[in-house]
């Protein structure tokens, strides 16, 4: 019988002991559990959990001259602008505002990365009493700011190409069938052989600037995103044919309930409805265009102030600004290839010079980074990072430039790839 100290009326109790192994089994189970509980503790954190890094983008430039009288934009401007669809008629992109929202919104999806709004922005500057002028040129002020807003990076962009380019071409020709004298047919047709096809390139191209929490400046990576849009197909007669990337459509004369392929919007006229950033705007091969060209800032960012993707053997830049923060070692020295003669391995050059160190006779080895994407989420899981080649310095112009001889893979290094010295050098500590 189970039970604990009974009292009902009378002046007596019954105190019934539990079994000794009830009371052995219940201890033991309680210290399991503070076992376990301890553990759960003291155990690190996976970095997934890991707080996001805090960064602010400050502000982006724009001289695309998109949408712009003189410009490459897909609305119609000038004289005729009032006959075919002016700026009255649509909505407007203000390209500077939309793509601060919309790396603000990359960044936030990274997980990695807690971008700071713009609201919080501007409260902080007008606390401090700074202009955007002046952050532009003052790095204490960079600093500060950075200091105000608790990041760990402060970023800038310039859009200098944003535009939709198509590419037009079409052929025909009647065949004449039946008649008389068509082996003894009495009734004729003429049908129309019709081979068309359109190219859409859509290309955005930004220079940003990366400032550390010092406020100075640690990259200046150039990005682009391109993407093209092939429509081809044929028309014989009733029978239509249309060949995307998707895929090939088949239409035999107005048949009902054709189910159309997916394609980008690119149509000017659709795109005059469609509000810059929006869901709609992700489907068109600008926002496309976007979207891989904001990829690309945030993997600059990644490659600068960390956390390195998973696979990625590109060092992180360190940033010593930070009170209480050290580094054993001084950062490897890495940049990226601004240009490539292609007959002339002795005339390529990078983006970086004195101010990181670099030297005459240095030898850098050359990357290209291959992202390793989803394809059912379109989330990037890793990069493979691939050696393509090895340079030499051969002349330090300027703080930020350097003409280097390619030693290795002539002829497979690109602009855009990554230089790394293999080893940072030693510290002082080291050599004493």
């Amino acid at each position: 019988m189970w039970g604990k100290n009974i009292q009902k009326g009378y002046n007596f109790s019954v105190k019934i002991q539990y079994p000794c192994a009830y009371r052995l089994c219940t201890r033991l189970t309680k210290y399991l559990a503070a076992v376990m509980a301890l553990g759960f503790l003291i155990l690190p954190a996976p970095s997934s959990l890991a707080a996001p890094k805090r960064v602010v983008v400050l502000y982006f430039d724009d001289h695309s001259r998109f949408d712009h009288p003189t410009g490459c934009g897909c609305i119609p401007t000038g004289p005729f602008g009032k006959f075919f669809g002016g700026r009255k008629h649509h909505k407007r992109w203000y390209l500077k505002e939309g793509f601060t929202e919309l790396l603000n919104r990359k960044l936030g999806k990274s997980e990695v990365y807690e971008p700071v709004s713009q609201d919080e922005l501007l409260d902080a500057m007008a606390e401090l009493g700074f202009s955007r002028r002046g952050l532009q040129s003052d790095s204490k002020k960079r600093a500060q700011l950075a200091k105000t807003l608790n990041v760990e990076a402060l970023i800038v962009g310039d859009i200098r190409k944003f535009n939709q380019e198509r590419v037009k071409a079409n052929a025909g020709r009647l065949i004449r069938q039946g008649g008389a004298g068509y082996q003894g047919a009495t009734a004729s047709y003429v049908g129309g052989v019709q081979l068309m096809g359109s190219l859409y390139i859509a290309s955005v191209q930004l220079e940003m600037r990366i400032f550390s929490t010092s406020g100075n400046e640690i990259d200046t990576p150039k990005i682009s995103g391109r993407k093209q849009h092939q429509v081809g197909g044929s028309r014989i007669g009733p029978v239509e044919w249309v060949i995307t990337e998707e895929g090939t459509e088949t239409q035999f004369g107005q048949s009902p309930g054709r189910k159309r392929l997916p394609r980008p919007i690119v149509a000017p006229a659709e795109l005059n409805q469609i509000e810059f950033g929006s869901a709609e705007y992700d489907k068109t091969l600008f926002g496309m265009a976007t979207d891989e060209a904001l990829h690309k800032v945030v993997l600059a960012l990644r490659e600068n102030i960390g956390p390195a993707l998973p696979g990625s053997d590109v060092a992180v830049q360190n940033d010593l600004s930070k009170p209480g923060k050290t580094s054993p070692q001084p950062a490897a020295v890495q940049g990226a290839i601004v240009y490539v003669d292609s007959k002339d391995p002795e005339n390529t050059y990078i983006n970086i010079g004195s101010d990181k160190g670099v030297a005459v006779d240095q030898q850098l080895r050359v990357y290209t980074i291959e992202s390793l994407v989803d394809p059912d989420t379109g989330d990037v899981l890793g990069v493979i990072p691939k050696s393509v080649g090895v340079v030499t310095v051969v002349e330090v112009q300027s703080d930020r430039l350097s003409r280097v001889k390619i030693i290795e893979g002539f002829g497979e290094i690109k602009k855009g790839d990554r230089v790394k010295q293999e080893d940072p050098p030693p510290s002082d500590s080291d050599s004493e």
